[in-house]
């Protein structure tokens, strides 16, 4: 299973390069990366392994792009030949969705290009059109009805029966509970940034019971009611073998997550996080017998 780090920063890339001089696997946005192309697909791509490129229809769906199916075309035309691969322009996230989005798939293979599909509807003919057609090596699973594990099995086990061939990418999701569980191929995440740059890090805790030993810990300023789950720097149970991690790990101590650069360090240690929740998820598999893809 690959895990792939959404809409990551060139700033986060060098520096965990720099640091463990190891290659990420990325996923880009069209939608959001400006004008980044050149630095991730040029310039630095020695410091990526596999890179793949979301067509920007979140961005769109969200009103937060005005992105258009032509543009996308154009630029996968000048650019998709860099990626390993690209998503569809899959723009209606409802359950009814399915004929914008398969028009405007159907519409970027009359350009000559190959977009991984993506599936909204769990339940209805969506899945069964892909898997008949027979010419799709993967399909994503982007729906709003993954938030259930159930459901988001179902579709799985839906695409391996009607074809154990086909590859899945599942599309914001990296739920350690499931991926250990369920034959998925690929996934990416956007948290590496989001939770450093809201004051946040994850750490895997050794010590913690059970399956997932994921805690969150808050390095902000002040100490706060947090949510059950939620620790704070300072009052951390583990905070002596947390801090024996970020010092071996990064070579930081406290203070670098409170000053200057203190988002950018937790972002590295996130994406390192991530990084290695993609190993655990492997190693978790291998005993379980549920194929790596």
């Amino acid at each position: 299973m690959i895990l792939y780090h959404a809409s990551l920063d060139l700033p986060v890339l060098k520096r965990y390069y720099e640091t463990f001089n190891e290659r990420l696997d990325v996923l880009l946005s069209v939608a959001l990366m400006g004008g980044n192309t050149k630095g991730f697909l040029k310039d630095h791509r020695h410091m990526i392994d596999k890179i793949v490129a979301d067509s920007g229809a979140w961005s769109v769906a969200k009103g937060a792009s005005s992105l258009t199916l032509e543009e996308v075309i154009s630029y996968f035309k000048l650019w998709g030949h860099k990626f390993c691969d690209y998503f569809n322009f899959d723009t209606d996230f409802t359950d009814k969705g399915f004929e914008n989005n398969i028009a405007n798939q159907l519409k970027m293979e009359s350009a000559g290009l190959n977009p991984i599909p993506v599936v909204h509807n769990f339940f209805d003919r969506e899945i069964d059109y892909y898997v008949e057609s027979d010419k799709y090596q993967w399909v994503a699973l982007g729906s709003s009805q993954s938030t259930n594990f159930d459901d988001f099995r179902y579709a799985v086990h839906r695409i391996k029966k009607g074809n154990p061939d086909i590859k899945i990418h599942w599309f914001g999701g990296s739920r350690f509970e499931w991926l250990v569980r369920l034959p998925v191929a690929s996934c990416d995440t956007s948290s590496w940034a989001k939770t450093g740059s809201y004051g946040f890090i994850n750490h895997w805790n050794e010590k913690k019971e059970g399956l997932n030993k994921t805690d969150r810990i808050y390095v902000g300023g002040r100490v706060r009611q947090d949510d059950k789950g939620t620790y704070h720097f300072l009052t951390y149970p583990w905070k002596d073998e947390l801090e024996t991690y970020l010092r071996k790990s990064f070579g930081f101590e406290y203070r670098d997550l409170c000053g200057y650069d203190d988002k950018l360090n937790m972002q590295l240690i996130n994406t390192r996080f991530y990084e290695e929740l993609e190993r655990r998820v492997n190693e978790e598999r291998i005993k379980r017998n549920i194929l790596l893809e």
